[in-house]
Parts: C-alpha cells; structure tokens; sequence
C-alpha cells in the first residue's frame, strides 16, 4: 500500500499548494488560498515521510549477495 500512497499523496500536495497559491494571487481581498497553501505543504510533508518510512522498511539490509 505504501508503494503507491507517497506519490498519490505528493501529487495531491502538490495539487493543492499550486491551487493555494493561485487562488490566493487571484483573491486579494481575502486570505481564503493561504490555509490551503499550508494544507498541501502539510501533504508532501506527510508524502515524504511515508515515502522515507516505506522505503527504510522494505530496503534490504545487504544488496550484494555474499560469496
């Protein structure tokens, strides 16, 4: 599951700031686009922990087989 999660979860983040940012250069009266903005930094935070987590837990301990 993990294999999958961090990239969906990075796409999504991603997604997200880029809207934040837009609709907060569009929106000048408000602030409505800046808690969004921190809502998908929050998210590709969160991917790259789970892409770390995933891969430090999957990772073989020793690449080279021994002779």
């Amino acid at each position: 599951m993990g294999r999958w999660l961090a990239p969906l979860v990075g796409v999504v983040g991603l997604l997200t700031l880029v809207a934040g940012v837009v609709w907060a250069e569009l929106d000048m009266d408000t602030m409505g686009g800046v808690p969004l903005v921190g809502a998908g930094g929050v998210l590709l935070l969160a991917a790259a922990v789970v892409a770390y987590t995933v891969e430090g837990t999957t990772r073989r301990r020793d690449a080279l087989p021994h002779r």
